[in-house]
């Protein structure tokens, strides 16, 4: 293992030397006429002295040595050192212009050779050594900035996280108060079915003997005053009948005209649309085919409707309502379609995909439950219809609702949703 392993690392050592010591980063033409030139230069310089026997002589070539082995490499330097030397033997060593050598001269002469020799290498390493500071303290520097960069990316996704999931814990939290918020829903209309049911029968007692006290002979004062009663306990009974279908879920089906319940509707609002000072314009169709549904329903849809217009106009708005009758097309039966339109903010188009999704709400806090479209929708659903929303930041949002004149039955209501209903709606 031994024998194998110096054959291999001492090879590579002396490689890793020559690359270190032999500069291969200029064109050897240039480092060798470098070296020659620095020779010269020092001969030239040294041919200037008067004494041929003065010091100075050396020490001309030792400069010559080391400028050609600082920009050269350890070649370059022991090439101006062999002609250094050949130069100070041939002109500055008695016997002069010759190349024989006595003794002391030979011996000055490899003093020199060494010094030289050990000048090119110190020069060499020192400058090679320079370098590689140098590159360690770029290559640190790199590295420093990497990872700097990759501790600043790894800081923003830890905050973008944080913030992610301070986010998502709010939004459960509001779940979470809307879901207990629905559960009293649900536990009053459940409340509000078992009353209904159970004041049916004395309203129906109540009924009657009303019935007996109109056919008796009395005043027609009091006959008048008992027509009265008799209309509003009838008015009573069909309260707690649409409640009590609701909860059953079989929707009363009866003949609706849509113009005469959006004047009725309108005819209710209109205190609300003095007071807001909102302009209100209706255009119904002269004649519009005949709906069969739930009206009290419907009307429910339109007032949340209207209410959520009012909500999205600001002094001097408008609002306007039209009808239409709508004919056969290959993907819909005749029908009527009612079209509410609003000259509000309108609604961001990030919300549009998502505005009937439950306790969504474009509403400020506090205004909103995020229940009304989603009621709205379902109403019209279980009618065969169809509720769609456009909106324009800026100019507004129309509502177009389609209902079917055909006599199908209708889908029931779910009754999750019914129990949420409410005669509320939000804008989103």
């Amino acid at each position: 293992m031994t024998p194998s392993l110096l054959s291999t690392t001492a090879p590579n050592a002396f490689s890793n030397w020559c690359d270190r010591m032999f500069v291969k980063d200029r064109p050897p033409l240039v480092r060798y006429t470098i070296a020659i030139l620095a020779a010269a230069a020092a001969l030239g310089l040294a041919s200037l002295i008067p004494s041929r026997a003065d010091p100075s002589h050396f020490s001309l070539f030792f400069v010559a040595v080391m400028l050609s082995s600082w920009y050269g490499g350890l070649g370059a330097g022991l090439v101006t050192m062999v002609l250094s030397a050949l130069s100070i033997e041939y002109f500055f060593i008695s016997p002069h212009h010759s190349i024989e050598l006595e003794w002391r001269a030979f011996l000055r002469l490899g003093v020199f050779t060494a010094i030289a020799v050990l000048t090119s290498y110190l020069t060499t390493a020192r400058k090679h050594a320079e370098q590689a500071l140098r590159d360690a303290h770029d290559e640190l520097d790199q590295r420093v900035r990497d990872r700097t960069a990759e501790l600043a990316q790894a800081n923003n996704t830890l905050r973008a996280e944080i913030v992610e999931r301070k986010r998502a814990e709010q939004e459960l939290l509001r779940l979470q108060l809307e879901m207990g918020r629905v559960e009293r829903l649900a536990t009053l209309g459940r409340m509000a079915g078992t009353i209904a049911h159970d004041l049916g029968t004395p309203l129906n007692s109540v009924l009657g003997y009303t019935q007996l006290l109109v056919q008796e002979d009395l005043p027609e004062r009091a006959r008048r005053r008992l027509t009265i009663i008799e209309a509003q306990i009838n008015r009573m009974g069909e309260i707690i009948q649409r409640y009590l279908s609701h909860t059953r879920g079989s929707p009363l089906r009866n003949k609706v005209s849509i113009n005469d319940l959006v004047r009725d509707t309108l005819l209710v609002l209109q205190p609300v649309f003095q007071q807001r000072g909102v302009e209100v314009t209706s255009m119904l169709a002269e004649t519009l085919p005949i709906v069969y549904g739930d009206g009290n329903s419907i009307q429910r849809v339109l007032i949340n409707l209207l209410d959520n217009a009012l909500d999205a106009c600001s002094k001097k708005g408008s609002v306007k309502i039209g009808t239409m009758a709508c004919p056969v097309s290959a993907n819909r039966a005749a029908g009527v379609a009612i079209e509410i339109a609003d000259s509000g903010a309108g609604i961001p188009v990030e919300m549009l995909p998502k505005i009937f999704d439950l306790f969504v709400t474009t509403k400020p806090p506090g205004k909103g439950t995020g229940l009304g479209l989603v009621i709205c929708q379902e109403i019209i659903k279980a009618h065969g219809g169809v509720i769609n929303i456009t909106s324009q930041v800026g100019q507004g949002t129309t509502v177009t609702i389609y209902l079917p004149s055909d006599a199908r039955p209708m889908a029931p209501l779910t009754e999750e949703r019914e129990r949420n209903d409410r005669p509320h709606t939000d804008r989103g």
